[in-house]
């Protein structure tokens, strides 16, 4: 999500299972559709991050409480929701912070990355039994954090999306340290996707001349990393647009998306093929907010800016389709979605805010 609306994360817990929608044969003709969290879902807050490792191996984070003034730090208070076979049931956090993303292994490697009082980075870590509190050697706050079914799992931090300074940090089975990524100097990195310990993928923004912005993005092969760049216009420094997410499909084939900010250019999806980078207008120009794989080589792209419904924009490789959830009560926002593995399934998380109420959900594609 993006920055000023990630700053609002906070979650507490509470205990419970619950009831889930299956996913079903009839894939995206299906639609999108509510899931009864049960008790999981009963606080008035948001859901702000999702990750599946299996059909059954998931987890969500977000935020108990109203939402922040402007201008102002959420008082941390975490909420953790697991799925397994049974659905989605709530955990507790072994330390008050803001989660801003989670990254899950498998059914006992999982991690939940933010920052807790003062900015604080944290990151907590799912060892199979419970969550635990471990190392974060940066002192910035972390945005995202992303993890392989091997175990290998990375981080980016910084102090903003568009700061010009940025940390990639990599888990070495205890804490997550720094990685020795060849950076050039003025660059954000802003978000990662990780396929295994041989194939890690980074993107970001830098400059050579601290004005003008260009694209770029990173490969880890295992031995080394290659800077590819993205092309395009991306404004000026203070008036960027941004790389906000990247999801690797597979070698040849690799999304992102870039978010128009304040530039004085256009939201897009990004498509890398191996060679080249080719850019798609978002419809209506919408700012992209996530992206997940369809699970049949095209993307779910969602938008920052709903109403009374959720509002899906799915890319097949040449043409848009808007899609929509159930109607809800007040203002709709969905914060991220992820391809549930082993199905056609695509799972999303947000929340109905109405006056004072922020209802969080969780709703299935497939």
């Amino acid at each position: 999500m993006r920055w000023n609306a990630v700053l609002s994360t906070a979650v507490a817990t509470v205990c419970g299972a619950s009831l889930v929608v299956a996913a079903s044969p009839a894939a995206f003709a299906a639609g999108w559709r509510n899931v009864n969290g049960g008790a999981a879902l009963k606080y008035s807050g948001s859901l702000d991050r999702v990750d599946f490792a299996g059909k059954d191996v998931g987890w969500a984070v977000g935020s108990k409480g109203a939402a922040p003034k402007p201008g102002s730090v959420p008082t941390p208070n975490p909420v953790i929701l697991r799925y397994t076979a049974k659905g989605w049931a709530a955990q507790a956090s072994p330390v008050k912070f803001s989660p801003m993303d989670v990254a899950v292994a498998s059914a006992s490697n999982a991690w939940a990355v933010g920052y807790g009082a003062w900015m604080t980075p944290t990151a907590i870590h799912w060892n199979g039994k419970k969550w635990v509190k471990v190392g974060y050697g940066a002192p910035a706050v972390p945005f995202q954090v992303s993890a392989a079914s091997d175990g290998t799992a990375y981080s980016t931090a910084g102090i903003t999306y568009a700061a010009g300074v940025s940390a990639v940090l990599r888990w070495n089975g205890s804490s997550f340290v720094g990685a020795k990524v060849p950076l050039p100097q003025s660059t954000t990195i802003t978000t990662v996707d990780v396929r295994s310990r041989n194939d890690v993928w980074l993107a970001g923004t830098t400059t050579a001349d601290g004005r003008k912005i260009t694209g770029l993005a990173l490969h880890y092969d295992g031995k080394s990393w290659k800077r590819i760049n993205v092309p395009g216009e991306f404004g000026v420094n203070a008036y960027q647009a941004i790389i906000y997410r990247i999801v690797a499909l597979s070698p040849t084939s690799v999304y992102a998306i870039k978010d128009a900010q304040a530039a004085q250019t256009t939201n897009a999806l990004l498509h890398w093929d191996g060679r080249t980078w080719k850019s798609f207008t978002t419809p209506l120009n919408a700012a992209p907010l996530g992206i997940a794989p369809d699970g049949r080589g095209g993307v779910v792209v969602v938008p920052a800016v709903n109403n009374g419904k959720s509002r899906y924009l799915h890319f097949n490789g040449k043409t848009w389709t808007t899609l929509y959830g159930p109607a809800r009560k007040g203002t709709v926002q969905v914060t991220d979605l992820d391809q549930r593995p082993g199905t056609k399934g695509v799972v999303s998380v947000g929340l109905a805010s109405s006056g004072s109420t922020r209802a969080p959900f969780v709703e299935l594609y497939g």
